[in-house]
C-alpha cells in the first residue's frame, strides 16, 4: 500500500516539478525564439591602449577594426574581452541608453555583428570616480544584438581579490578592487538570432555552478570573457564543454591569453590562442543542429537529482578540516621575509 501511495504521489507531482527550471529560480525552460543550425563566432584578444585613443575618441573607436574584421570573416558573434569599454552608464539622458552604449549599438548594426564586450558599469546618482565608492559599480558584461538593440547583460558574480596573497585569500586590508562592487546575482542567458547564449566573467569560471547554471536554464553555447595577465585554462574550458553539454567560446585580453573556441563535447579546443601577450583573432563554426540532439537527448539532464544537490547550498567551511594550520597573514608574511 506505501509503495502504491508512493506512486501515486510521484505520478500527481512529478510532472509539475519536471516543467521546473533546473537553475532552481522559479521560471520555465522556454523554447528557443529564434534559431540557425550552426553559429560562426569570432574572438578578439586585444586590449586597448588609452594613450592610443585621439583627440574625441572612445573605446568603442578602438573595437571598430576588430568589427571589421569580424563582418569580413562573416562571423555571426564576435566577443571581446572583459574590462575593454572602461567606464560607462547603463542610462543616458531622455531616457536613452550610455553614449558609449549607443555608440556599440550603432556599430553592431552597421557590421551587422552580435558582440559582447565588458566594462565597469556606473550606477546613476554616483560620479565616476577612479576608484569607485564602494557599492556603485559593478562589472558588466554587455550583449548587443545585430539588429542594433541592447540584448542583454550579466554582472560578474565572483569578485577577484587579494592579488598579492599567494593563495589569493584574504583580501588585504584597505584593498581597493572587485571586492567594493556589485556582484551579480544569477548569470546572464540571452537569445540572439542564432540561439541561447549564458555568460560569465572571469572569476565566475573557478565556481563550476556558473558554468551549470546557464546551461540548465537553456544555453547552448557559453562565453567567458576574461582579462588577466595568465592564461584562460584549457582545462577549464574542455572540461565545462563537456559537463554543460554546451559549446564554450572564452575570451582574453592580449596581456595574457588562453582566447579559444571549445566545440562540444570538449576532446580539445577548436581554436585557441596560446602566446602571451599576442594579439590574436580566432573563428570556427559551431555546429547547433547536433548540438540540440545531444541536449535534447543528454543523459545527464534526464538524470540529474536534484534533492541530493541540495549541500551544495550550504555554507560549508572545508578550511576546517586543518585547525592546526595556521592560514595565511600579511603581516606574518612580511615578517617572515629575511
Amino acid at each position: 500500500m506505501f509503495r502504491r501511495g508512493l506512486f501515486v504521489i510521484l505520478f500527481l507531482f512529478g510532472p509539475t516539478a519536471a516543467m521546473a527550471d533546473p537553475a532552481g529560480d522559479g521560471e520555465i525552460v522556454t523554447p528557443l525564439s529564434r534559431s540557425k543550425e550552426s553559429v560562426r563566432v569570432a574572438v578578439a584578444q586585444m586590449q586597448i591602449d588609452p594613450s592610443s585613443l585621439e583627440p574625441g575618441q572612445d573605446t568603442v573607436d578602438a573595437l571598430v577594426p576588430w568589427m571589421k574584421r569580424g563582418a569580413d570573416a562573416k562571423a555571426d558573434l564576435l566577443v571581446f574581452p572583459e574590462y575593454l569599454l572602461g567606464s560607462f552608464r547603463m542610462q543616458g539622458e531622455h531616457g536613452k541608453h550610455g553614449e558609449l552604449i549607443e555608440r556599440l549599438c550603432v556599430k553592431a548594426k552597421e557590421y551587422d555583428l552580435n558582440l559582447i564586450v565588458g566594462g565597469w558599469e556606473h550606477f546613476p546618482g554616483h560620479a565616476i570616480q577612479h576608484p569607485p565608492a564602494p557599492g556603485t559599480y559593478a562589472n558588466t558584461v554587455l550583449v548587443i544584438g545585430r539588429d542594433g538593440k541592447l540584448a542583454g547583460k550579466h554582472r560578474k558574480m565572483h569578485a577577484a581579490v587579494a592579488p598579492r596573497s599567494p593563495y589569493c585569500w584574504p583580501p588585504e586590508a584597505g584593498e581597493q578592487g572587485e571586492n567594493t562592487m556589485v556582484l551579480g546575482m544569477k548569470n546572464g542567458v540571452v537569445d540572439l538570432d542564432f540561439g541561447r547564449i549564458g555568460l560569465l566573467t572571469c572569476y565566475d569560471g573557478y565556481f563550476f555552478e556558473s558554468f551549470q547554471m546557464p546551461s540548465l536554464r537553456g544555453a547552448e553555447v557559453l562565453v567567458w570573457v576574461n582579462s588577466r595577465g595568465g592564461m584562460v585554462e584549457p582545462h577549464i574550458i574542455q572540461a565545462a564543454s563537456f559537463i554543460t553539454c554546451t559549446h564554450v567560446v572564452a575570451s582574453n585580453q592580449s596581456v595574457g591569453c588562453g582566447s579559444a573556441i571549445c566545440s562540444y563535447p570538449g576532446w580539445a579546443l577548436q581554436h585557441a590562442a596560446p602566446e602571451p601577450g599576442t594579439e590574436a583573432f580566432l573563428v570556427g563554426d559551431l555546429d547547433l543542429k547536433e548540438l540540440r540532439a545531444q541536449r535534447l537527448n543528454n543523459r545527464m539532464f534526464h538524470q540529474r537529482r536534484p534533492e541530493i544537490y541540495q549541500p551544495l547550498v550550504e555554507p560549508w567551511k572545508p578550511w576546517r578540516a586543518y585547525p592546526d594550520l595556521k592560514p595565511f597573514d600579511y603581516e606574518s608574511a612580511v615578517a617572515d621575509r629575511p
